[in-house]
């Protein structure tokens, strides 16, 4: 499936502006079984289905998670506040960033 996933995090502890530069992940480019569950995971998380209002945690140290996805026939960007209630959108979220991880370290 060809699918684009771009993420940027806003806030936290140690807010630092390159974070908020979107980090992109193209899905065909992954291992096929990373791919996979990426995949997987955006239609257990009901990504294009879920509301776009989530309620914003209070304090400083809260992180916003920018994700937008593009699977070439949907396009839908979320803010997700910290923390993440729905569990499925958190196990998303995971996942995206241990791909990023994955990919910046060679």
């Amino acid at each position: 499936m060809a699918m684009h996933i771009d993420l940027s995090i806003d806030g936290g502890l140690a807010s630092l502006p390159g974070l908020r530069r979107p980090v992109s992940v193209d899905v065909g480019a992954l291992p096929p079984a990373s791919a996979e569950r990426l995949c997987a995971l955006v239609e257990k998380a009901r990504f294009f289905q879920a509301p776009q209002a989530q309620a914003a945690g209070s304090g400083a140290d809260r992180r916003t998670y920018i994700v937008k996805i593009d699977d070439g026939e949907r396009c839908r960007t979320l803010q997700l506040h910290e923390p993440i209630a729905d569990a499925a959108m958190r196990e998303l979220v995971g996942e995206i960033r241990s791909c990023i991880a994955q990919a910046r370290s060679g």
